[in-house]
């Protein structure tokens, strides 16, 4: 699996426009083969930054994605209403629950060495 995350800051007059914008093109990406999920979030912290989130079956549905005019539309929305942003893709090795969790922290406890 591949997720994406835009991390957007967006102009203070501009964020009803963006939420407008957000839930056009997010249930038509949705609707792409190969997405698993794709969610536009609002910063707890940061009242006009917002996290849009694209999860992804392979690197070839991704890349398709990025070539579609609701990408295009999504991308032209930040250029436009946005002040800043970042992007981060990332491929994602497992997926589980509470047990990956505590297993993951168990096995970063056991590489850490003891110094006396």
């Amino acid at each position: 699996m591949l997720i994406y995350q835009l991390k957007i800051e967006i102009k203070p007059y501009k964020s009803d426009e963006f939420i407008n914008s957000a839930r056009l093109f997010s249930r038509r990406i949705c609707k792409q083969k190969g997405c698993l999920d794709f969610n536009v979030y609002q910063d707890i912290d940061k009242e006009n930054t917002y996290i849009v989130v694209g999860e992804w079956k392979t690197h070839q549905a991704m890349e398709k994605h990025f070539q579609t005019q609701e990408f295009e539309l999504l991308i032209g929305a930040v250029r436009v209403l946005g002040e800043t942003f970042e992007m981060i893709i990332a491929e994602v090795s497992k997926t589980g629950g509470f047990e990956l969790a505590r297993e993951q922290i168990g096995s970063e406890q056991r590489k850490t060495p003891v110094v006396d």
